[in-house]
């Protein structure tokens, strides 16, 4: 499947064709992120979806799995801000360029500055999905520090941004740890009980010209945690 979706999508990445503002080769993405959901006994629910289809700005999500993009293009094309590395993987790093993703190398500020430039010049229809907290860190029921550059490129260009919440039960499945991606996957794919998923989407902001980024970026931190700490509360058990 990872083969044929690598030959589709860069067999119509060089079509100078859009559908609704979005390049046909990542139009193409979807369907078949759709389809690995049920192939993999993943139960999605995202009750808002059709704000992200509509959105035209940035989405800030919690970061856990690489599950997170999966459900994320399952809804609606929607492009990354992808580590530097990711770009030179097979197959998935030849996915994410043709797909307009935007790389950056977090340890090169020469890297950072270039990204930053891309991101506050890029059309943010289909919208742009950064991950504040820069990564997926231990341990994963605890929301990380957010880097504001982020907010200060959503500040500066008036750039409204969704923060986002994924929950997932079981975590410790889907849970991105310090392991080479196979491995993830692996255990991922054969564990034989149903994945519960669920994406809770807060109210969109409107950064206006006299807000600071960092207090941006602590209360978007804050409303996140809030919900992640409730919602995880009442998360369905899968014990028996």
């Amino acid at each position: 499947m990872l083969i044929l979706t690598t030959v589709l999508v860069l067999a119509t990445a060089w079509l100078p064709v859009r559908i609704r503002g979005v390049r046909l080769s990542a139009w193409l993405l979807m369907p078949i992120c759709r389809l690995l959901l049920p192939l993999f006994n993943v139960e999605f629910t995202a009750l808002e979806a059709e704000r992200i289809r509509q959105h035209n700005g940035f989405i800030f999500p919690n970061h856990l799995s690489f599950l997170d993009i999966i459900l994320l293009v399952s809804i609606f094309p929607v492009r990354f801000l992808s580590k530097a590395e990711l770009a030179n993987w097979p197959f998935i790093g030849w996915i994410a360029r043709a797909v307009d993703t935007v790389f950056v190398n977090r340890d090169d500020k020469e890297s950072r500055e270039k990204a930053r430039d891309a991101l506050a010049h890029i059309h943010t229809f289909p919208p742009v999905a950064l991950f504040p907290e820069g990564g997926i860190f231990q341990p994963p029921d605890e929301l990380k520090p957010f880097r504001y550059g982020a907010f200060e490129i959503a500040q500066t260009g008036g750039v409204p941004f969704i923060p986002a919440v994924f929950l997932y039960d079981p975590l410790d499945i889907v849970f991105w740890r310090d392991e080479h991606l196979l491995t993830a996957v692996w255990r991922f794919a054969t564990h034989s009980k149903p994945i519960k998923a669920r994406l809770f989407l807060l109210r969109t902001v409107q950064p206006g010209p006299n807000d600071d980024p960092r207090q941006l970026a602590l209360e978007t931190h804050g409303a996140m945690a809030a919900v992640l700490s409730s919602k995880t509360v009442h998360m369905p058990s899968q014990s028996p």
